[in-house]
């Protein structure tokens, strides 16, 4: 006999009115804590969903296809399909849902596409995503509290999530998402942002087509007809701009270039007396 007992500890619908949240568009978020011989009945599925097991195990239905799913397993849900979900009976599920879509001519909308084109076979829907966990109860939670920032926080996590899906099944598959046109001013904007706070982890700019999903080449054809200066150029300022208030904080060369992610001392001292006429020793010398 067929038992649906389950309990939804938080659910939020917006079916009728989707919940937008910039280029996102939120239709239904929630959480559910299944009972040994919960089964979520068959349903057909209106849009993309994302759903994250937090605790338990169990087995997820794709057009009557099983997969086995577990602690820290993601699984993608696309629209027009039917699904079911059957929670262990030693071990009941504990998952988070998240159904929403993007604007056309968006990043995320990018994402999506690319998830659901390379993942269209059942059995290539569940990944292991550890990661996703804290970005997921943060929705939750700003469901929960919502303020004036909320929206925008949603869509920053919304976003994450689809980035770290999207790096997980392309390590698998060796392939990326291809790019839709999107607004230059908005990527170069991101652009700046990432490399602004993320100096130190960036080796070199090619770095950033596993961020945005671009080749090198056109994210610097769109950065440099927002700002005109090349994509390098700004990259190798902000980096300059880091060591030299490094130095000024009394770190030594070494210190620098390591934290920099430079290949050796040589190579960093080459790159800073390019920038700046003179070489880091010279500048602590003379400090």
């Amino acid at each position: 006999m067929i038992n649906n007992r389950y309990k939804i500890s938080y659910n939020n619908l917006f079916t009728l009115n989707p919940k937008r949240c910039r280029n996102y568009f939120l239709i239904q978020a929630g959480e559910a804590l299944c009972a040994k011989d919960t089964i979520i009945p068959l349903h057909q599925q209106g849009y993309f969903e994302i759903t994250y097991v937090v605790s338990g195990k169990g087995i997820s239905y794709i057009n009557d296809m099983p997969v086995e799913i577990q602690k820290n397993d993601c699984f993608f849900s696309f629209p027009n399909e039917t699904h079911k979900i059957i929670s262990d009976v030693q071990d009941p599920l504990r998952y988070i849902f998240l159904a929403f879509y993007a604007k056309q001519k968006t990043q995320g909308n990018t994402f999506i596409k690319y998830i659901m084109q390379v993942c269209q076979a059942p059995d290539n829907r569940k990944y292991h995503i550890e990661s996703l966990h804290p970005l997921c109860l943060g929705i939750l939670q700003e469901l929960r509290n919502e303020d004036m920032y909320s929206e925008r926080a949603i869509a920053l996590l919304l976003e994450q999530i689809l980035i770290e899906c999207s790096r997980k099944i392309s390590q698998k598959t060796q392939s990326i998402p291809q790019s839709v046109p999107t607004n230059a001013a908005v990527l170069t904007h991101d652009i700046i942002t990432y490399i602004d706070q993320n100096i130190f982890k960036i080796k070199k700019i090619s770095d950033l087509e596993n961020v945005f999903f671009y080749n090198v080449n056109n994210l610097s054809k769109y950065f440099h007809s927002q700002m005109g200066i090349t994509l390098n150029t700004y990259f190798i300022s902000k980096k300059m701009e880091a060591a030299l208030k490094l130095l000024q904080a009394g770190e030594s060369v070494t210190e620098v270039s390591d934290k920099l992610q430079y290949s050796s001392i040589h190579a960093f001292s080459r790159a800073y007396k390019n920038y700046f006429n003179e070489s880091p020793s010279k500048f602590q010398k003379k400090d």
